[in-house]
């Protein structure tokens, strides 16, 4: 991709916004993401209950998520935007009070509330304010800037908790505050152009009914999530099944930057070539991680390298089908049900990641870190062969680009005569 490709995205109106909103938020996020778990195992919680602590960030997500649209009408986006970064981050100050699980549930689910505002927006933003024809590298983008925070804090986690007083620690997931002085201009971009006249060669449509929009995403958000299960798992319990700080600080960092990186050069991607074919060699990568992974918890004569290699591996399939279940869930919807798309992407995004940590924690507790991560392998192989065999009719990524400018042509063309 060019330089002035990549400026046209990133200098487009609204953009560099969103891009600061997404970092301050998601960094508070990605840093209490491990470290909250960690918390309560520190006051006498076992490993369903950590587990437990990420379902409940999840689940207050999820709920959360279906409640925005109302909240943008009644509020609209800059209030909207501005309650869910106060919500992610000024329950962490509470969650720093008490190590007891009762009282890191709840402030959890009010950090998953904002949490679930913050991600509708910010996808629905990415979608929005994309130039024409680059929703693709936008989406990338956006995910990019998502992942970054995870990248340098996720990682850094078990580090921090084996150096500084976990109180300390717990507090500095107030950072989404600072996201504040951007959601102004944000809601006011994003409200211009969603409010704003349509196209003169599109043809204006009501959004379809919910269950008609998730029949047409279906096959991406199952993919989705168990993706999302499978990254989710890792990042929660990788303090737990690794030996050492330093292990779980290098699985944390293969997995984010792998999944930063993939997830970008994937957005980019998908506006120019068919996504079935990659999406489905990346559902098969995400099997063999995860299979990698449990040879090397379930062995202890396995090669040092194989559990770096899994999570890396892993990390791949994570980003990459992130960005692109996301440009295949919008293409398939349709623009005038973006806002459903958004909603049901993000729940399939935070339910993978809440079911994951449960079900490996239950795994875990009953048998073997090795023996969850074999069952993800399996489902995920089952997922990887359905992308591969089905779909065939659906137009994806560059061609269903190419496709809609040659319907606009073709419409001028016959206005013009």
């Amino acid at each position: 991709m060019s330089e002035r490709a990549k400026e046209s995205v990133i200098r487009a109106p609204g953009i560099p916004h969103l891009l600061m909103v997404v970092l301050c938020c998601f960094s508070g996020f990605a840093l209490l993401l491990p470290v909250s778990p960690a918390w309560a195992v520190s006051g006498g919680a076992d490993e369903f209950g950590a587990g437990l602590v990420t379902a409940v960030l999840m689940a207050a997500t999820v709920l959360a998520q279906l409640c925005v649209k109302t909240a943008l009408r009644v509020l609209g986006w800059t209030r909207t935007l501005a309650i869910g970064a106060l919500l992610l981050g000024l329950p962490a100050t509470l969650q720093a009070l008490s190590d007891h699980l009762l009282p890191i549930l709840l402030t959890t689910a009010l950090r998953g509330a904002g949490f679930g505002i913050v991600t509708v927006c910010g996808s629905t933003a990415a979608a929005a304010l994309a130039p024409r024809g680059r929703q693709g590298a936008a989406i990338g983008l956006y995910g990019f800037a998502v992942a970054l925070p995870q990248v340098a804090l996720t990682p850094a986690a078990p580090w921090l908790v084996g150096t500084f007083a976990l109180p300390a620690i717990i507090a500095c997931g107030a950072l989404p505050v600072l996201a504040l002085p951007w959601t102004r201009a944000l809601g006011r971009v994003v409200e211009a152009r969603i409010g704003g006249p349509a196209p003169q060669d599109s043809h204006p449509r009501h959004p379809a009914p919910m269950a008609t929009v998730l029949r047409r995403i279906l096959l991406p958000l199952t993919v989705l999530l168990l993706v999302t299960a499978a990254g989710g798992a890792v990042l929660t319990f990788a303090p737990q099944f690794t030996a050492t700080p330093t292990q779980a600080a290098t699985a944390l960092l293969a997995l984010t930057a792998t999944a930063a990186v993939s997830r970008w050069g994937c957005g980019v991607l998908a506006d120019r070539i068919a996504l079935r074919p990659i999406s489905g060699v990346l559902a098969s990568a995400a099997c063999a991680g995860l299979a990698l992974i449990a040879l090397a918890l379930g062995s202890g004569s396995a090669p040092v390298l194989v559990l770096p290699a899994g999570v890396v591996v892993l990390g791949a399939a994570y980003g990459g089908l992130q960005s692109l279940t996301l440009v295949q869930a919008f293409t398939y919807a349709g623009a005038e049900n973006r806002h459903t798309t958004s909603v049901a992407w993000n729940i399939g995004y935070d339910a993978g990641t809440g079911l994951g940590s449960l079900m490996l924690g239950l795994a875990a507790q009953t048998a073997t870190f090795s023996t969850g991560f074999t069952t993800m392998s399996a489902v995920m192989a089952a997922a990887a062969l359905t992308v591969l065999l089905t779909g065939r009719g659906q137009a994806t990524g560059g061609s269903a680009n190419s496709r809609r400018r040659r319907q606009s042509r073709k419409r001028r063309s016959l206005t013009d005569r």
